[in-house]
């Protein structure tokens, strides 16, 4: 089991890389779901990887990620409301 949860964070912080990467390089845009749905789920996989073997020198790791998580949440609802918003607002009239 130890195993799987090193994997899953190994993976976890491939997802943040990658996705600041495409950013950067133009392949993802920060005003689109993917980049914080990509970096939250990375975010989780590095959280729960440090989570199941916890000890002290961990503190760091599992406040950043909740960082990242709460961050990717807040991203992910700013753009799901900038959708709502543009449907909603297609036929009013300004």
């Amino acid at each position: 089991m130890e195993t799987l949860f090193s994997i899953a964070g190994i993976i976890g912080a491939g997802m943040c890389i990658l996705a600041y990467f495409l950013l950067e390089r133009g392949r993802l845009s920060a005003d689109g779901m993917n980049y914080y749905a990509i970096n939250g789920i990375g975010a989780l996989l590095v959280l729960a990887a440090a989570l199941y073997r916890y000890d002290s020198g961990d503190l760091g790791v599992a406040v950043q990620e909740l960082c990242w998580i709460a961050v990717s949440l807040m991203g992910i609802s700013k753009v799901y409301k900038a959708k709502r918003g543009v449907v909603a607002g297609k036929g009013s009239v300004g």
